[in-house]
């Protein structure tokens, strides 16, 4: 059974916190090199996001093919597609290799008279979310994570269309905040629920993010942001924000690469926001690269947790000598058990 010992427990709450437990909240992963083959996958792409009882064994034979040092657990990620709740209130979807495409469909035709978001228990993506999250907490072999629901603007643009949602703010922009308005208790509920349902029965939630939390958290997000301005942001999805930061006992704001980074601004003002998350986009250097310093810097000094996935173990250590370790919480994946040892070494050189 999945367990998380008790000084893991308090680096992240320190994180939460922002601050620091000793030090930073440091996950590290390593592949093992297992001689066991991977369970059988369906034949259909359908058949592979689909067949429960397979997912839940892949999950296993994942979680038993790898070993984790200092913070890092075993996860299960509830992947159905990044904004999965569209399709549980109306919108479509189809199914890819690596992937889920929601905006395939208007369900929103038109301002006048759009259908009210409503969640169905009955649609095919409620059910299959709330098969696989059972499956993998009867298995417990991992830390099972809340599924990717999406962020508010991102499931609207996948009823409207993005295109149609983009003129929409500028044509229609008090009947989209009157539909948000009532989209947020449809997501406030369902994931409060779902939230509510793997606290219950692991002790702690997590995400598409491997952090850890006894209180319901979620990576806030709005890919849709990258294509609106500073005040169009501060107009629409900012209120949006606040209001779902508001429920939330903690939060993670994922931002989404260069095109979002204008509305950092707006994003430290959130005062109930914990963290950021910074991901610097294809084609742009890794979020390890000295480049972003600047950046990290400025959200530390605006009292916000900073978090950084997929560092190299070679650029730990310059990261580590430039960022104070209070709120910060940092991913690697190492190659055996004498780089974990000697990064977690490099770690509690730097401690709070």
């Amino acid at each position: 059974m999945f367990r998380l010992s008790d000084t893991a427990k308090k680096r992240y709450t320190a994180f939460w916190d922002n601050d620091a437990f000793g030090r930073f909240c440091l996950h590290l992963s390593m592949r093992l090199n297992k001689t066991e083959a991977p369970p059988a996958a369906p034949e259909d792409v359908a058949g592979r996001w689909e067949d429960i009882d397979y997912r839940t064994r892949h999950y296993d034979w994942q979680a038993a093919s790898s070993r984790f040092f200092a913070e890092g657990f075993p996860r299960s990620f509830v992947n159905f597609g990044p904004g999965c709740l569209a399709a549980m209130i109306g919108g479509s979807y189809k199914w890819a290799e690596d992937t889920v495409w929601f905006e395939n469909g208007k369900v929103i035709t038109d301002w006048d008279s759009p259908p009210p978001p409503a969640l169905d228990e009955a649609s095919a993506m409620y059910r299959l979310t709330k098969a696989l999250t059972q499956s993998l907490l009867d298995s417990g072999q991992s830390c099972v994570s809340v599924s990717d629901m999406g962020g508010t603007y991102d499931i609207v643009a996948a009823l409207r269309g993005t295109q149609d949602l983009l003129m929409d703010l500028y044509e229609y922009p008090e009947q989209v905040k009157a539909y948000v308005k009532k989209l947020q208790p449809v997501w406030r509920d369902y994931f409060l629920r779902y939230a509510g349902r793997l606290i219950a029965a692991q002790g702690g939630m997590t995400s598409w993010m491997p952090i850890w939390s006894d209180k319901t958290y979620y990576p806030l997000q709005c890919d849709f942001s990258a294509m609106i301005s500073p005040d169009m942001f501060e107009e629409f999805v900012l209120p949006d924000l606040a209001y779902q930061s508001g429920y939330m006992k903690r939060s993670v704001y994922h931002l989404d690469g260069p095109g979002e980074l204008p509305h950092l601004r707006h994003l430290l003002s959130l005062p109930r926001l914990n963290a950021i998350q910074w991901t610097s986009g294809a084609g742009n250097p890794d979020v390890d690269d000295a480049c972003w310093h600047d950046l990290y810097r400025e959200i530390q000094a605006a009292g916000k947790g900073l978090v950084l996935l997929g560092v190299r173990p070679e650029n730990l250590e310059s990261l580590l000598d430039s960022f104070s370790p209070k709120g910060l919480f940092v991913s690697c994946g190492v190659s055996d058990e004498a780089q974990a040892k000697e990064l977690i070494r490099a770690a509690d050189c730097r401690g709070a």
